[in-house]
């Protein structure tokens, strides 16, 4: 048995239809995805140029900071440690001495002489030449105290015996690590002064 004609049309289910989504915020024509980023535009080439270049300031600055005080601090070092041992072996010497040959009292000198108890050290002798501290004793052949990387100006030694005393004497000097560039890393200097009396009967060796 065949359908009227006029139930074809209710029949039919009519197929919804897909609504197309608005352009705008959210949707991409297919154009623009169709293809694959081929690089970096201008700008965020320069942004990460500029990135790179300001961790590679800051780490360079950082890592000549921590070279700088390393120099520095070396340099600090050998001027201190020049100025204690010359101190401590211008205080054993004097001790030991019997009596001061020069400066006489109330006088002050660039070298300084000790008359020592045993023939082999006396008499003994401090003096600077060509910027370093040498000490020579009794006929034996002068030696040097600091060592050639430091210069010592501005010594002076003073007489400070009064009458009827063992005698005292008062050094003082400056010691400065050598540095014929003026470079701010290598700048190390102190100045010392240290009064030393003698030992009545001269302190033993």
């Amino acid at each position: 048995m065949e359908t009227p004609p006029f139930l074809h049309s209710r029949l039919q289910v009519s197929q919804p239809r897909k609504a197309k989504p608005p352009i705008g915020f959210g949707y991409i024509l297919p154009q623009a995805i169709s293809g694959e980023r081929a690089g970096f535009t201008l700008v965020e080439l320069l942004i990460y140029t500029g990135i790179v270049g300001s961790i590679l300031v800051v780490t360079t600055g950082f890592l000549w900071n921590i070279v700088f005080g390393s120099i520095k601090e070396t340099a600090y070092q050998e001027v201190q440690q020049n100025g204690r041992f010359v101190l401590l072996k211008m205080t054993q010497e004097i001790k030991k001495a019997s009596a001061i040959n020069s400066p006489i009292p109330g006088s002050s000198l660039s070298t300084l002489s000790l008359a020592m108890a045993s023939s082999s050290l006396n008499p003994t002798a401090f003096d600077v030449i060509g910027g370093r501290l040498r000490i020579t004793q009794g006929s034996s052949s002068p030696y040097y105290l600091t060592s050639d990387l430091v210069t010592v100006s501005n010594i002076q030694f003073s007489n400070l015996s009064y009458p009827a005393t063992p005698g005292a004497v008062r050094v003082e000097m400056t010691i400065e690590y050598i540095n014929p560039e003026a470079r701010s890393e290598y700048q190390a200097v102190i100045d010392l002064v240290s009064t030393v009396s003698l030992v009545p009967g001269g302190a033993q060796p």
